[in-house]
């Protein structure tokens, strides 16, 4: 397929394979499945005969850089014939996925609001993804032990930087949403503003001292619970309107549209750190959206110039200002132009 490099809408019902094909960008990109937790070698070949799977990709602007993923019992990428792991690849090819639950991050669980976060510092700060990973190891380990009434002193100073220096990352990409989100208003009923809850702490300014404190005052807690209760793990990302949370100021659309005001102040806070616009992955992002709901969205995509690819099963959606693609049964057909 030659996609536009602006906005492409997938239509077909469900089933028809509109979300393989965004699992199939995210995977080239070098975030892997979109089903979180899910690994790379157990996606499904549809009896094909083979369980060895390569996607291919071409970036269509002056380079032609050209990238492969293989997937074999493991993944193996590789960027114009060059072995690449996610990290670096992520960075040459940027790209956000906004999934149906992601548009609940307003009234959803604390992990939908860290996940933004996350997508955000995975793209801008190269060892960032490496570094939560070891992190979120330590934890494991620790919960283990908890659970196991082991003392966890060691892994405890092991996870002490670390959660300092995650502390310090995504205050500053709440800094950095907070300023891309500003120009995004006019999405907005109101004003709205953004902070970032440390998970456990809050004590101190100063990220390494607000740990040792917070685990401190908690350790007899967490001995006592057998869970973990200070770390970035328990982190939130607080979305006020005036003294009042937005979940419960704003009604269900526009909560919806908030969400999406926070989805493109992310593209924005990406391109301003990397220079170019990311990818943007848009799985269902339309439900529940009224018209203007629609239009506003499809607008506001449109004035940033970049590449979308938004699936939905919702037949007759109007206003969309790029090329629509039809999808069934596992193919695509001749994009309408509208």
């Amino acid at each position: 397929m030659k996609w536009s490099p602006g906005l492409n809408l997938l239509m077909g019902e469900n089933g028809s394979g509109k979300t393989n094909i965004l699992e199939g960008i995210n995977i080239l990109s070098g975030w892997g499945p979109l089903e979180r937790g899910t690994k790379t070698a157990s996606l499904p070949t549809w009896e094909s005969g083979s369980e060895d799977v390569q996607l291919t990709g071409q970036l269509d602007d002056e380079s032609g850089d050209i990238v492969k993923v293989k997937i074999s019992g493991r993944c193996t990428m590789r960027f114009n014939d060059k072995s690449i792991n996610a990290t670096d690849l992520r960075w040459r090819v940027p790209v956000l996925t906004f999934q149906p639950n992601d548009m609940a991050i307003l009234e959803g669980s604390a992990s939908y609001r860290r996940r933004l976060l996350d997508m955000i510092l995975a793209l801008i700060v190269p060892p960032y993804a490496v570094r939560l990973h070891d992190y979120r190891r330590g934890i494991k380990q620790k919960s283990v032990m908890l659970r196991k009434g082991m003392p966890t002193a060691t892994v405890d100073r092991a996870l002490l930087p670390l959660a300092a220096w995650i502390w310090k990352m995504r205050g500053d990409a709440v800094s950095l949403l907070s300023e891309c989100l500003e120009p995004l208003e006019e999405l907005l009923p109101a004003h709205v503003e953004l902070s970032h809850c440390r998970g456990g702490g809050g004590l101190f300014d100063e990220p390494e001292r607000d740990f040792m404190e917070a685990f401190s005052k908690n350790r007899f807690k967490e001995c006592q619970m057998k869970v973990p209760l200070v770390g970035p793990h328990r982190d939130d990302l607080i979305i006020n309107t005036g003294s009042r949370s937005a979940s419960c100021a704003f009604s269900r659309g526009f909560r919806r549209r908030t969400a999406i005001a926070l989805m493109l102040a992310a593209s924005d806070a990406v391109k301003r750190k990397l220079g170019k616009n990311p990818v943007l992955l848009l799985d269902e992002v339309t439900a529940e959206l009224d018209n203007e709901g629609r239009k506003v969205l499809f607008d506001a995509l449109l004035q940033r110039g970049a590449q979308v690819f938004a699936a939905t099963a919702e037949p007759g959606v109007d206003f969309f200002p790029g090329e629509v693609h039809r999808v069934s049964k596992g193919k695509v057909v001749q994009p309408d132009e509208n």
